[in-house]
């Protein structure tokens, strides 16, 4: 019997991918059939199943799920495991003797409750997916899962701005802290579940003498964020910004790949999170007549690229909701305007092949690809004074990819 691996909570991280290879044979459905009880003929008789459409027996859809059992029980996390939740779609049939391969990748922690998400999938030998979705399983080490002290300084500069940076411990989000600590704002780190940037980030803004607080909240839901900015006012006593750099996973499907699960949860990362974040916010924004800045993409300027239209999607729903808004909140001078920028190296797209960041390059005037500095000076510009009468605005960080 093979021996269960042993990871902790502190011990998996984001991005971390495990795979396992199976081919599902006739005896094996029998046995399945007879464990479960289910006898349907697609699954048992090769003649019916030829006749229904199909080139032989139907490998029971529980039965190649079971992969998934195999990988959180035996590989991630292994002996800690208590599976939660899972929510699969089943999009090809799978025949007895078809080779496939079951992947789960680490998308979220939580280290409130030691629980990681995961996205699922298993792929043919066509590479297609046959099943896809999301699972979440309790981490069961009993090890403390810190995410505090983290490293504050409190002394608002005079005159200095308190901006919040949604996804501040990501790629974009990580290097707008930076920059806007540099220019003597003072920054709340936003995190939802890498604790440990959030706390690098917030201790290098105060090593090179900037002010720099840390928060966390699920941005989807209310009561989360409204607690996350009172304790922004509690600590700063005020709220001049927002940037909203929160992400979701990037992942390249064709329509007859995506179901609604994976337009909702572009759209619940970037625009319920971003919406809930507006509105609890206003009062404090309206005091300091605040801006906001909202990231969108390249993808919503020319023709997008193929094979994501639930990120695609997203993006062009926060463009309508930042101009939506840019109109309603002018009365309070509040301004909000918005940052596309181009391909960029980031962990998001660190699983992409050499030659599309190579065909981006060829394909940008200034031969380049954008780097998160870019994108973090463009944030800032949007938030100074130079900007002062720009609202509604879409800057593409493009090297000239984009030009009006």
């Amino acid at each position: 019997m093979n021996k269960p691996a042993e990871l902790s909570f502190k011990q998996i991280q984001v991005g971390d991918t495990f795979r396992v290879e199976k081919t599902f044979h006739d005896e094996d459905l029998d046995r399945f059939a007879a464990l479960s009880g289910d006898y349907s003929p697609l699954h048992m008789d090769n003649d019916y199943a030829k006749a229904a459409g199909f080139e032989g027996r139907v490998v029971h859809g529980m039965l190649l799920a079971s992969l998934f059992s195999n990988l959180i029980g035996m590989r991630i996390p292994g002996k800690h495991a208590l599976y939660l939740a899972s929510d699969l779609a089943f999009r090809r049939p799978v025949r007895a003797g078809e080779h496939v391969t079951a992947l789960m990748r680490v998308t979220g922690k939580n280290p409130s409750t030691s629980t990681i998400l995961l996205s699922t999938e298993i792929r043919n030998a066509e590479d297609q997916v046959v099943v896809g979705g999301m699972a979440r399983v309790k981490v069961r080490d009993n090890e403390p899962t810190e995410d505090f002290p983290i490293p504050t300084h409190s002394a608002l500069p005079k005159g200095g701005k308190v901006i919040l940076v949604l996804g501040g411990s990501g790629g974009i989000g990580s290097q707008t802290a930076r920059v806007l600590g540099k220019q003597g704002m003072a920054v709340a780190v936003h995190y939802h579940q890498n604790v440990e940037q959030a706390k690098r980030i917030v201790g290098e803004i105060i090593d090179h003498g900037g002010v720099a607080l840390a928060v966390t909240a699920d941005v989807r839901e209310n009561r989360a964020v409204e607690r996350m900015i009172q304790s922004i006012i509690n600590h700063f006593g005020r709220l001049d910004a927002l940037v909203n750099c929160a992400m979701g996973d990037l992942y390249h499907r064709s329509i007859h790949e995506l179901d609604w699960s994976h337009f909702m949860h572009h759209l619940d990362c970037q625009l319920k999170g971003v919406f809930n974040l507006c509105q609890a916010a206003h009062p404090h924004l309206k005091k300091t007549g605040g801006a906001v800045v909202n990231i969108l993409s390249q993808v919503t300027w020319d023709a997008p690229p193929p094979l994501m239209a639930d990120y695609v999607a997203a993006k062009y729903a926060l463009k309508g909701f930042s101009k939506a808004l840019a109109v309603e909140w002018a009365e309070d001078a509040i301004r909000v305007n918005t940052v596309s920028p181009g391909l960029l190296r980031t962990d998001l797209t660190e699983h992409l092949n050499e030659r599309i960041f190579k065909t981006e390059v060829g394909r940008t005037p200034l031969r380049r690809l954008a780097t998160t500095e870019d994108v973090a000076l463009a944030i800032a510009f949007l938030l100074g004074d130079g900007a002062a009468f720009f609202t509604g605005v879409d800057l593409p960080v493009t090297g000239g990819q984009t030009m009006n």
